[in-house]
This record gives structure tokens, sequence and C-alpha cells, in this order.
């Protein structure tokens, strides 16, 4: 079922953004409290769309002929791999850190910008899809912020 692997997707993308800002509250405890506030954000996406999914909301999307592709799925999950590699061996500076996960983050707003993407997160809560948006646009500003 292929809406099924792209909700799959976005959540291994809010997952393995979750993980990212963990690994980066350990690294940067100076940071901690942006970091944390990162996470919890992207916790309660994934719990967002793991509601879409319990719900069955997945199977009204079916009837959409063209189906998204998972190419910028797949980027943004790359993104993440990487930053977390990168934590995990040490080898990463917060000027680095602060880059790489505004390149994470925009690489997320342009996941759930995507038209058909919308349409399905929409279907259940077009409230809660707009927050999720929201609350990603409001990270690249943290992190902008964060970097100058």
């Amino acid at each position: 079922m292929a809406i099924n692997k792209i909700i799959n997707a976005c959540m291994k993308v809010e997952k393995s953004a979750a993980v990212t800002y963990k690994k980066l509250m350990i690294k940067f405890p100076d940071k901690t409290d942006i970091w944390r506030e990162l996470f919890n954000d992207e916790t309660n996406h994934l719990s967002f769309l793991k509601d879409v999914k319990s719900l069955g909301l997945i199977d009204v999307m079916e009837k959409i002929d063209v189906l998204p592709s998972m190419r910028i799925i797949n980027e943004t999950i790359k993104k993440a791999d990487e930053l977390n590699v990168k934590i995990t061996a040490g080898s990463i500076s917060l000027k680095k850190a602060l880059a790489m996960a505004l390149k994470l983050e925009e690489s997320i707003v342009e996941t759930y910008t995507n038209k058909l993407i919308a349409n399905l997160l929409s279907c259940e809560d077009e409230v809660s899809y707009k927050k999720i948006v929201a609350d990603e646009k409001k990270h690249i500003n943290k992190i902008k912020k964060m970097m100058k």
C-alpha cells in the first residue's frame, strides 16, 4: 500500500529528527532547552501521524490516482541519518550541528508542504496538520536565531 508507505516514511522522518535532537541535548548540554523543545515537537508530530494511521484514515487516501514521490522524504531521512552519524562520532561543532539541523528542518517543511502529503495529513485534522507545518517553520527560525 503506497499511502501506508508514505505515512511510515513521514513517521520515520519525525522519529529521526527526534533522535537527532535527543543526541544534541547530550552533545551540547548548554543548549538543552532548545533541543528539548525541538525533540518534544517532533515526538508530538510522530504521535499525530500514528493517530492518522491507527484511525484508518490512510484508506480514504487510496482513491488518489497520483501518489507523491518518496524522493523528498528519503532525502530528509538521509539528512537526519547523516547528522546522527556525525553526532555519534563526536565530530561535529555546535555551528555545524545548527547548520545541519537547519537543513533538516527545511527538508521537513518541504516534505509536509508537498500537496499530496498535505492532502493526506489534513484529511484527519487540518488544524493539526497546519500546526505541524507551523512548528517545523518555528524550528527553522529558532535554529537560525541560535546561529547568530
